[in-house]
């Protein structure tokens, strides 16, 4: 016993202190919350996603009717989900098991895979904003109703071009280095920004200004307003009188009977919209949930980095 204590201490006296290692606080609740739940949250939603965009996909009126949005949206999911399994997952099983082998192995698709991951983010909510404004101009029969309906496959382009110009370069802005005395230990490789990312204008103009603004709060507060408008017209659509609900199925049964074609039958065509417009609503509402804690964050960052960075980042 005295043998094995001597040659730990060896071991650790011959170690470089460049090349230590110490364990996140809480790994064993963080293995299990995001390793073990979170990968299975994770893959649930790929496997549904999947499902999802074979439904769209495999159907060609949902490529050409605005659910073009939502089989996008399922197709970037998958992405999404994915990265969170290859990066979060994998991430703190390496600092559960101390692993060298799969800390080499993470850095090895770390750069593209989060880089796809936030292409897949932002080109997600750029879609989300499409789509809302199709159903925004719907709901309150705007003018630009017809262009948002005949160019759909051209503004979810647009929309996933600017997720790719918006995002592509994080790529560029991590490099790697060995550390040459911490060869076969998880500490050898490290990680770095390159010099330009910080010294040059392309921090504070494109990360900070463009990044922020375009990609988190314009979203958010656009998403915002058109859920909120939506959401109004569906409210006042459902304060309808019981005398106007009742004068409306006579004049729609009357049609109903003159009519050779069911399938045109406006009174189904408008519960579908107005069910399209709630499902929609809905995913707007759970995207903005789940972005309030980075825009705060965001917007704490630009009014006082320094105390988030003393007091809350360690």
């Amino acid at each position: 016993k005295e043998m094995n204590e001597m040659a730990n201490d060896s071991v650790v006296s011959t170690t470089p202190e460049i090349c230590h290692f110490e364990q996140p606080p809480m790994i064993n609740i963080r293995f299990w919350l995001v390793a073990v739940f979170g990968s299975t949250v994770s893959f649930i939603s790929i496997m549904n996603n999947v499902l999802l965009f074979y439904v769209f996909i495999s159907r060609k009126h949902h490529r050409s009717n605005h659910n073009v949005y939502l089989m996008l949206l399922a197709f970037f999911d998958i992405f999404v989900s994915m990265a969170y399994i290859l990066l979060m997952s994998v991430n703190v099983l390496i600092d559960y098991l101390i692993s060298p082998t799969l800390m080499q192995l993470w850095y090895s698709y770390m750069v593209p895979m989060i880089t796809i991951s936030h292409v897949a983010m932002t080109s997600s909510s750029f879609l989300i904003v499409c789509a809302s404004f199709e159903r925004y101009c719907l709901t309150v029969n705007s003018p630009f109703l017809p262009f948002a309906q005949n160019n759909r496959k051209l503004i979810a382009g647009f929309a996933i071009l600017f997720g790719v110009v918006s995002k592509g370069t994080m790529c560029l802005e991590f490099e790697f280095y060995d550390l040459p005395e911490c060869e076969g230990l998880i500490t050898q490789t490290q990680m770095r920004y390159p010099d330009f990312v910080f010294n040059t204008p392309y921090n504070v103009v494109w990360r900070f200004w463009y990044r922020n603004f375009v990609t988190v709060f314009a979203p958010f507060f656009i998403l915002a307003y058109f859920n909120i408008r939506i959401v109004k017209a569906l409210t006042k659509h459902t304060k309808m009188t019981v005398c106007q609900l009742a004068g409306n199925a006579l004049v729609e049964q009357a049609k109903r009977k003159m009519s050779e074609n069911p399938n045109l039958d406006p009174v189904k065509r408008k519960a579908t919209a107005r069910a399209a417009t709630r499902t929609l609503v809905m995913v707007v509402c759970c995207y903005l949930v789940s972005n309030i804690i980075s825009v705060a964050l965001t917007i704490w960052e630009h009014l006082d980095k320094e105390t988030l960075g003393k007091d809350y980042v360690k």
